[in-house]
Parts: C-alpha cells; sequence; structure tokens
C-alpha cells in the first residue's frame, strides 16, 4: 500500500514539474484552444440544451475543488517549490469547465433578453464571466486570488446555470426555479466568502447568515435584470379586434390613428419548452406610463408557434407622436419581451 502511494506521488510530482516548466506555453496554447472551444459551446448552446445536466456537474466540480484547493497545497502530497504548478493544474481543470458552460450560456440567455432593457447588463456579466473563464491570466492571477471576487464569479455562474436547466432540463418554472437558484448561488457564495469568523463558530454563524441574507436579497432583486431563459416572445401583433377562433387580429396594425378613444388587442406569441407551464402577464403603457396590467395568463410550452396570450384596452386621448408599448413579463417581473406602435396621422 505505502509502495503504490508514492508510486502515485512520484507520477503526480513529474507532472506538476512538467507544467512548471512549460507554464508560459501551455498558458498561451490553453488561450488559443479556449477560444474555439468556447465558439464550438456557443453553437452548441442553440442546438443541445439536454447537455446543460452536465453544467449542473461542472459547476458543484468547480466550487468543490475551490472549497478544497487551500488545504490540497498544503498537504504532503505536494512539495512547497511545486505547489505553484499544483495549483495551475487544478486552475486549469476548472477553467476547462466553466468556459465550456459560460459560452454555452450565452446562446440560450441572448435568445430570451430583451434589448434595450436592464438583461443588458446579466448579458454583458455572463459575456465577461466567459471571457474570465478563457483567459490564463486573469482567472488564475486575479479571479481566483481574491476569495470574495472568487465566490461572486462562481455564484453568478451557478445561478445562471440552474436558472436556465430547471425549465428547459427539469420542467421546472415559477417560484421554485427562483427559490433554487438563489438558494445555490447563495451557498455558493457564503461558502467561499464568509469564511471562519476568526475561530468563533458563533461568530461564524453570525456572519455566514448575515452574507446568506444579503446575497439571497440580492439575488431576489435582480431578478427581473435576468432574461427569462427559456420563454421567448415569439411575436407580437396589434389589431383593433380578434380573427375568428381568437388565435389572432383580424388585421395586423402598423400604427394607430390619434383619437378620443382607441381599443386595441394584442396577440403574443411565447415560445417555451414542451412540458413548462407558466404564468405571464401584459402590461400595456403610453409613453411610459402604465395604463393597464393583466392578470396573470397560464401558458404551456411545446407549440411550435408559440403559445398565444390575449389582452384588450381602450386608449383614450392619444395624440400624435405617442408610442403605446405592450411589455409581456413572467408573474415575477421578468420582462420576456416588448412591442411598440406609434400613434400617427
Amino acid at each position: 500500500m505505502r509502495e503504490a502511494t508514492g508510486e502515485l506521488q512520484a507520477r503526480f510530482a513529474r507532472l506538476v514539474e512538467l507544467t512548471e516548466r512549460h507554464r508560459t506555453l501551455f498558458w498561451t496554447l490553453h488561450s488559443l484552444w479556449a477560444l474555439g472551444w468556447g465558439v464550438a459551446f456557443v453553437l452548441l448552446g442553440t442546438e443541445r440544451p439536454q447537455l446543460l445536466r452536465w453544467g449542473v456537474v461542472s459547476v458543484g466540480t468547480v466550487w468543490l475543488t475551490s472549497l478544497v484547493l487551500p488545504a490540497f497545497l498544503a498537504s504532503r502530497w505536494v512539495r512547497e517549490s511545486r505547489r505553484g504548478a499544483a495549483r495551475s493544474l487544478v486552475l486549469w481543470g476548472q477553467k476547462w469547465l466553466l468556459q465550456g458552460l459560460a459560452f454555452f450560456l450565452i446562446p440560450l440567455y441572448h435568445r430570451s433578453a430583451t434589448y434595450p432593457s436592464l438583461q443588458l447588463l446579466f448579458m454583458a456579466l455572463l459575456v465577461l464571466a466567459a471571457l474570465a473563464a478563457t483567459i490564463d491570466v486573469i482567472y488564475d492571477e486575479v479571479v481566483t486570488r481574491k476569495r470574495l471576487l472568487l465566490g461572486t464569479f462562481l455564484s453568478f455562474v451557478a445561478f445562471a446555470t440552474m436558472n436556465v436547466t430547471l425549465p428547459m432540463v427539469w420542467r421546472v418554472g415559477g417560484i421554485w426555479n427562483l427559490a433554487v437558484s438563489g438558494v445555490l448561488a447563495t451557498a455558493v457564495f457564503v461558502s467561499l466568502v464568509a469564511g471562519r469568523g476568526n475561530g468563533h463558530p458563533a461568530r461564524a454563524a453570525l456572519r455566514a447568515a448575515f452574507v446568506a441574507l444579503f446575497f439571497l436579497a440580492l439575488v431576489t432583486l435582480g431578478r427581473p435584470a435576468v432574461p427569462p431563459a427559456p420563454l421567448r416572445l415569439a411575436s407580437v401583433h396589434f389589431g383593433a379586434s380578434l380573427a375568428a377562433g381568437g388565435f389572432d387580429v383580424a388585421r395586423s396594425l402598423d400604427a394607430i390613428p390619434p383619437a378620443a378613444s382607441t381599443a386595441l388587442v394584442a396577440v403574443a406569441a411565447i415560445q417555451a419548452p414542451a412540458g413548462l407551464a407558466e404564468g405571464v402577464r401584459h402590461v400595456w403603457s403610453v409613453d411610459g406610463r402604465v395604463v393597464f396590467e393583466t392578470r396573470l395568463i397560464g401558458i404551456t410550452g411545446g407549440r411550435q408557434r408559440g403559445f398565444r396570450s390575449r389582452s384588450g384596452v381602450t386608449l383614450r386621448s392619444l395624440r400624435p407622436g405617442q408610442r403605446v408599448r405592450l411589455d409581456v413579463e413572467t408573474a415575477h417581473g421578468q420582462l420576456i419581451g416588448r412591442a411598440e406602435l406609434p400613434v400617427r396621422l
């Protein structure tokens, strides 16, 4: 048993030594390869969403290795002179998982994002996360060196992954999706950031609870800025009345004339995965001022052209130059999409 352990340690030592000797070359080759790897996952993200379940495994692996890495480097398995190379080797594995995952998520969220809106901030953070996991120097020497930054980075990736995996793979939406994604992100953040409270268990527990409550509140309040993937607004048609059967408007309008009283209806088609049930609402506004908001409309996924949701409103005293807007939102305030209709003569 002791001989087998010694042989394993020797092999690991040789691998660490090789990594240390050619670190610059490996960094360069890895960064170039990572760019191509990321492009491949951008394409896969629109075609193979079922691979997301492996994304959850990737997040769990990176989370676990981040927690045990300090103890691993301090163990007798790694000589002090080789700890730098051993750390690089572990981080290389983390980057390999994270960059593929982040690039995989980008097209999934992009299809559901509305521009311009607060969701632009989430998409920018997702792109930055992908780049941070791709560029070796940034991930190795910036992200992982600061516990707060690593906790924020990994909890964001964990939230983004779980938030889209639950509805797309396991058909779980609504409040459960929000709860599970938020709790997972909070757990990741607290485990990496809360620390040990300077050796006092009570202080450590209090600090962890405070950090958990703060971060969970942040995740919950920031929900409107998250694209409602995989929900997507396929089309919106405005009209004066519904067609026979009520599946569309009788005649689609591109603009409406000014009038003392104008009756409008809208049919919004929402695409969602088969088996997913969600609640949405229509919010009508004129020049940014909300004039009417519907009750929740239940939709079910799986329809090729999208589930048709309908609403109507009567608008008064419309003037030339005004804009009538319809926002389609989830029950929790996430914007699925919007459409506008100008008022002109």
